[in-house]
């Protein structure tokens, strides 16, 4: 069997049976693309969110062609690392790229180093393909593309899974480093407070020493005087006496 007798059998299969649920339209494509990159570039090149991915998938099944069945924003977001990956792979290869998506994803994360960077955790050296298998390849996009670029990349998959661990493992790192920060700047303003509070009572108990001591030395004094005129007085009595 020939390859374009592959080509129409796959695709009879396809609309016999529907499609796959994972089979993506270039029209589908393109809106998810569109949809994608408006969110992307507000979040300032930032990750999207479960809530944006949502928004993306309405904007995909809104699209007017209608898609069937509806995507789901777990299914967007797998297309839109397969685009990632592909255009990875297209970048490799000798420009320009036949890709139909490739000068619309590379607008987007072409100068974006940290989105290249988290596409993959290994470098790929591709050896450019002759012209008449890229046109090959251009017109089976649609039906195998997913499956071709799962098998390229699924030893990323785990780069990308570690890659994400550790980002996850700093970010923990680093608010642990914070808290820590805030608990050891409360825990000094709290033995400053104390101290403080321990000096004003020192303070204040050696005040109320001292004025004891002058009370008490005032109180003898005056003791002393009363006995000495008591005395006094009972000898001059004596004396008159006698």
């Amino acid at each position: 069997m020939n390859l374009g007798a592959s080509i129409h059998d796959h695709n009879a299969h396809s609309s016999a049976g529907g499609g796959r649920e994972d089979c993506w339209s270039d029209g589908a494509t393109s809106t998810l693309i569109e949809a994608w990159g408006d969110r992307y570039l507000r979040l300032n090149r930032g990750n999207l969110r479960q809530k944006n991915w949502q928004e993306v998938a309405d904007a995909v099944n809104s699209d007017r062609d209608g898609v069937k069945p509806k995507k789901t924003d777990v299914q967007c977001k797998n297309r839109m690392d397969t685009l990632k990956r592909k255009y990875k792979l297209e970048r490799a290869k000798l420009p320009p790229s036949k890709w139909t998506f490739f000068n619309r994803i590379d607008a987007l994360i072409g100068g974006d180093a940290s989105a290249n960077k988290d596409l993959t955790g290994f470098t790929f050296k591709i050896k450019p393909t002759p012209k008449s298998f890229s046109q090959r390849e251009k017109s089976m996009e649609n039906s195998f593309d997913d499956d071709e670029v799962r098998k390229k990349q699924r030893v990323e998959d785990v780069g990308l899974s570690d890659g994400s661990a550790c980002r996850e493992l700093a970010r923990a790192i680093l608010k642990f480093g914070e808290i820590y920060e805030k608990m050891e700047s409360w825990k000094q303003q709290e033995m400053m407070e104390l101290e403080k509070q321990r000096i004003e009572f020192t303070k204040d108990l050696e005040f109320q020493r001292m004025n004891i001591l002058v009370d008490a030395q005032l109180e003898m004094g005056r003791l002393k005087r009363q006995n000495h005129f008591s005395r006094s007085g009972k000898k001059k009595k004596s004396e008159n006496r006698s």
